[in-house]
């Protein structure tokens, strides 16, 4: 097939870092890319590999968007499509078939995706393959709180069961005593929405899980991360160490380091996909607590720190294109490569802009110490000739000049929220 015959791939959500590497990864072979956003200032928007742009709805509206997405299906049929974050996994998901009848997609059913972004079916999965969760309770109404309080061991941390139509996107936060987790409980309830296409699916997805704490969460949370295929044969993972995020505690990556994949846990996170029954891209983070590796998250979609793995020999978009347009033959080819591959030296992952403002802003406020600042500035210059970014490329500039002005336009909006987590660290 050449160049010019290849399907096009349609990407949405172009402010997401896994959208801007999978635009890279895909437009510097030569295969159409159409990046679709209603967002201006969005990095992956104007990348010089994007064949064409789009205007669409945003996607928080989701009937609003899923009906242009329709539209355009239509109009233009033969697109690979591929969701970016966890509402489109899930909305791809829910209207497969719908969609499937124009776009090329690589994409597991419903209650598959289901499975896997919520905690509560994630964690009995678990058990079943082996693999190790944290200790967690998901109560289901008030009159469980106290069962919780007297099991679990304070500090503990109230999260999301899901983030699926989430519209806060909060991560969670820290319950430090026994007669603040009902007063706390409620305030989730009350401040916390999810959109309605969720709650018809699941009623019950709105009500937070209590998870223990573990200090070793700050700087000790393994990533694994790569593709598995329908058949659960062809498995293609890569190891990462998140060293450094915002907030500390409980946050965004921002700091990676490559460590190496280890065996007996990428088996038990491909007998997951199997008995589940997924196949795509993955990332899965666990903490590293008491001699356990322990699953928090699993990410069934193009993640945000993908580009590290693209930069060592695993290009994920590609998998996922070949895979949906059936070139059964060059997805193995490309998996075989990837398997074989070996890298110059480690690689660390950095996302440079908010790494500098961090450090610079938790220096003045003294959340770091200046010890630990000079610390992370000796990191990242022992390991800069292989520092892959999370933005800044020398071949295609203008991404990162929009994400600049992406924060700075943020941080302007939203001062509290700067202070609070970059400043102070909350």
């Amino acid at each position: 097939m050449t160049t010019q015959s290849r399907p096009p791939i349609l990407l949405t959500m172009a402010d997401y870092y896994g959208t801007l590497a999978a635009v890279r990864s895909l437009g510097r072979l030569g295969i159409p890319v159409t990046v679709a956003e209603s967002k201006l200032l969005a990095p992956a928007r104007w990348s010089r590999y994007v064949t064409r742009r789009v205007e669409c709805p945003d996607v928080g509206d989701s009937d609003a968007f899923l009906e242009w997405l329709m539209r355009f299906g239509e109009a233009e049929p033969g697109h690979v499509l591929y969701p970016t974050s966890d509402d489109m996994a899930w909305l791809f998901a829910l209207h497969r078939e719908e969609l499937g009848q124009h776009f090329r997609m690589y994409q597991p059913g419903v209650d598959v995706i289901y499975g896997l972004l919520n905690k509560k079916r994630l964690h009995d999965l678990c058990e079943d393959v082996g693999l190790d969760v944290p200790d967690t309770w998901f109560p289901e109404g008030e009159g469980d709180l106290e069962k919780v309080a007297a099991e679990a061991r304070f500090p503990v941390l109230l999260k999301p069961q899901t983030q699926i139509l989430f519209e806060s996107h909060v991560k969670g936060s820290q319950v430090e005593r026994a007669s603040e987790l009902l007063p706390r409980y409620r305030e989730f309830l009350e401040r916390n929405r999810y959109g309605r296409k969720l709650l018809d699916y699941d009623a019950k997805a709105n009500r937070p899980m209590v998870q223990a704490f573990y200090t070793e969460a700050a700087q000790n949370i393994f990533s694994l991360s790569g593709f598995v295929d329908r058949t659960g044969e062809l498995f293609v993972a890569r190891g990462a160490l998140k060293v450094l995020q915002r907030p500390r505690k409980l946050g965004i990556g921002l700091c990676f380091e490559e460590v190496p994949v280890e065996p007996e846990l990428a088996e038990k996170v491909r007998a997951l996909c199997v008995k589940l029954g997924y196949h795509g891209t993955f990332e899965v983070e666990f903490i590293r607590a008491g001699g356990k590796q322990l699953l928090i998250d699993f990410n069934p979609r193009f993640y945000s720190q993908m580009g590290f793995d693209i930069a060592r020999g695993s290009p994920l978009p590609l998998f996922v294109y070949e895979a949906a347009c059936g070139h059964e033959d060059r997805l193995g080819e490309v998996a075989r490569e990837a398997l074989g591959w070996k890298g110059a030296g480690q690689y660390i992952y950095c996302h440079r802009g908010i790494f500098e403002l961090l450090l610079r802003a938790q220096g003045l406020s003294g959340r770091l110490k200046p010890d630990e600042v000079k610390q992370w500035r000796e990191w990242y210059a022992r390991n800069r000739e292989r520092a892959v970014d999370a933005v800044i490329d020398t071949g295609d500039w203008v991404p990162w000049m929009v994400d600049v002005a992406m924060h700075l336009r943020s941080y302007a909006r939203h001062p509290k929220g700067f202070i609070r987590t970059m400043v102070l660290d909350r």
